[in-house]
């Protein structure tokens, strides 16, 4: 019995148009994306893989998708990165992917923090994430602490809800400063009872596979206590969550509510 697939195909748009190369790994797929100094080893759950340069994984086109506009999509919006999909036990479509904005801020690496320096961080991030509710379809912010891969790097953790051209979607993401940029890691999801947990845990699972290049050269020794302009980092960090969260729906490849291809009806 074939099942139905509620599509949801939302491109994450970034600011730095990337190329990438492309390696089979034992879990999965590995892409690099050397301009912004990451690699990513993907998860073999992910069936359809997408990028600017390639298409990795199954055939989506059985729900009646051209795996060729979701490439030209990825291509043609400036600083997209990939696009991870797999189908959930619910039917609908998980969409993973990663976010750059380029820094301004002297952070340096967040890794290189201490706990209490990094606590006060998400304490800022959180309020600035809070004043954005209400505007961009965004309906709610709950932030989740600090997660810690096994490697020791941290990620700050929120879950967003919110509305697009799509419909309404939950949003679980992580992100971390390095080399005095913004990296963002998301996986969502237009089910209309998704466990939110369950979308971090796939963030979570996604952060475990990346590989950031550290440039040696830049220093961390930011005052987090006091002398950085909260309002400024903050806002940029909040903006870069929501762009990301937000913003893929203006280019999306396809519109779930007019493209329900074997929704509901399809049997063996």
């Amino acid at each position: 019995m074939k099942k139905g697939i509620m599509l949801s195909l939302v491109m994450a748009t970034v600011f730095t148009v990337g190329t990438s190369t492309v390696s089979k790994a034992a879990s999965g797929i590995e892409l690099n994306y050397e301009d912004v100094g990451v690699s990513i080893t993907l998860s073999d759950k992910y069936n359809y893989v997408y990028d600017a340069e390639n298409i990795y994984g199954d055939d989506i086109s059985e729900y009646g998708i051209n795996p060729d506009t979701i490439v030209k999509s990825i291509k043609s919006t400036p600083g997209v990165y990939f696009k991870a999909l797999y189908v959930d036990d619910n039917n609908y479509f998980r969409e993973s992917y990663m976010s750059f904005i380029e820094g301004e801020d002297k952070l340096g690496h967040l890794k290189d923090y201490s706990k209490e320096d990094l606590a006060k961080c998400g304490e800022n991030f959180v309020k600035e994430m809070e004043d954005g509710v209400g505007k961009d379809g965004i309906k709610s912010v709950e932030y989740k602490d600090i997660f810690y891969t096994e490697g020791g790097l941290p990620y700050f953790q929120f879950v967003i809800t919110g509305t697009n051209t799509d419909g309404d979607y939950t949003s679980g993401y992580l992100f971390t400063i390095a080399n005095n940029n913004y990296f963002y890691f998301y996986t969502r999801s237009y089910a209309p009872s998704v466990d939110a947990d369950s979308l971090l845990k796939d963030s979570q699972e996604l952060v475990e596979g990346v590989e950031i290049t550290y440039d040696k050269n830049i220093k961390s020794n930011a005052n987090i206590s006091g002398g950085i302009d909260w309002k400024k980092v903050g806002s940029k960090s909040a903006y870069g969550a929501v762009f990301g969260a937000v913003i893929g729906a203006s280019i999306s490849a396809i519109n779930k509510k007019k493209k329900n291809v074997k929704n509901t009806v399809e049997k063996a």
